[in-house]
């Protein structure tokens, strides 16, 4: 399902990768991505999002390193629905001051 969000852009960050050990004992790798901080307006309330980028996505990664801090733009999401819970994926800029 994709979503079209209207966000305000905080910076974009490299995490690398690594891995952790879960509740279970067994270790998790998580490969490296960009974290994409921005703001959220919803019914008056501001939330701060942090959505995790492929770092493969060299059109969206670029397109967002050209946002000043504090711009508004609008984001592409596909909006992935699990049993207990939903990620949300960046796909492109659509439409921004750049």
């Amino acid at each position: 399902m994709r979503s079209l969000g209207e966000f305000i852009f905080k910076g974009i960050e490299t995490r690398k990768a690594g891995e952790f050990l879960n509740n279970k004992g067994e270790t998790v790798k998580y490969p490296e991505a960009f974290i994409l901080k921005v703001d959220e307006v919803v019914d008056g309330s501001i939330n701060e999002r942090k959505l995790r980028v492929d770092i493969n996505n060299t059109m969206l990664i670029s397109r967002l390193k050209k946002i000043n801090p504090y711009d508004k733009f609008q984001l592409e999401c596909d909006v992935v629905l699990y049993q207990n819970g939903a990620k949300v994926v960046p796909i492109a800029v659509v439409d921004s001051k750049q």
